[in-house]
């Protein structure tokens, strides 16, 4: 599609424009995360500080922060990779599959989409009491599934409904049975599918903090969103170490991102044109 001038220079502002309203934040953010504890007040405030510390990380790096990354880790990841496998399994199943009963599930896990975290949160919560699993790991892991599992399997059936049926029958005239159709041939072909789908829980499960903040009272089992507000008390906020532990925060999720981004958008964009 060919452009005029005029709009070409309106795209390239409006570019500029959402890559800035983007992008400030975070370098606010990494900005005070330098600075010395007083400079964040100075009048005038400066962009950038005078005289960069790494104090606020050093402070920050404490061992309650090092407890709430491990319990950060150990919850997404896990999280991860029984919503991608119960996603890829149910996802197979409703492409697949030509039952009247598929299809009413299908719009169930539609459904599911529909409501808000907010509004299972207590349904969940009192199953998790009388489970005795609050202040668990096992809580947030369940709770996080729940909550992940019904977009991950809409977007792995939009991917599984791709991929060529014909290659599944080819091997299954060669003998191949169901379990090795599966592993050999849908798996491999769904790789970016269930990359960009992996990607999309880890981000859900790492900066969730509302089910975080209900379902943990101790700071043994709290995760790093709750585990910012330690910097937040009731007479003031400590701002540079707020920031530090933001920036060490979002550090891991970008690096995946930037690691795994063709997948991230192969994955999402499969499908978008025959071909």
């Amino acid at each position: 599609m060919k452009h005029t001038p005029l709009t070409r220079a309106v795209l390239i502002g409006l570019q500029i424009g959402l890559a800035a309203f983007v992008l400030v934040p975070l370098f606010w953010m990494v900005s005070v995360s330098l600075k010395p504890p007083t400079e964040p007040f100075a009048i005038p405030a400066r962009l950038w500080p005078e005289a960069p510390t790494l104090d606020n990380y050093i402070t920050a790096f404490r061992p309650e922060f090092r407890t709430y990354f491990i319990n950060s880790v150990i919850v997404s990841g896990a999280s991860v990779a029984i919503t991608v496998t119960l996603a890829l399994l149910a996802a197979y199943s409703f492409t697949r599959g030509q039952l009247v009963a598929i299809s009413v599930l299908l719009s169930l896990v539609v459904l599911a989409q529909m409501f808000p975290h907010s509004a299972i949160i207590i349904p969940i919560y009192k199953m998790m009491r009388a489970a005795d699993l609050l202040d668990t790991r096992t809580a947030l892991i369940i709770a996080y599934v729940s909550v992940t599992l019904p977009v991950a399997v809409w977007m792995l059936r939009g991917f599984l409904m791709k991929l060529p049926v014909s290659l599944e029958e080819a091997a299954a005239i060669d003998g191949a049975g169901p379990l090795r159709i599966f592993f050999d041939i849908v798996v491999p072909l769904a790789r970016p599918g269930i990359i960009a789908t992996a990607v999309y829980v880890l981000i859900v499960t790492w900066q969730e903090f509302l089910f975080a903040l209900s379902f943990t009272s101790s700071k043994e089992m709290r995760t790093l969103p709750v585990g910012l507000n330690d910097f937040i008390g009731q007479y003031g906020i400590r701002w540079g170490e707020l920031m530090a532990s933001s920036v060490m925060v979002s550090v891991p999720v970008v690096v995946v991102f930037f690691f795994l981004q063709r997948y991230f958008v192969a994955g999402l964009t499969a499908g978008a044109v025959k071909g």
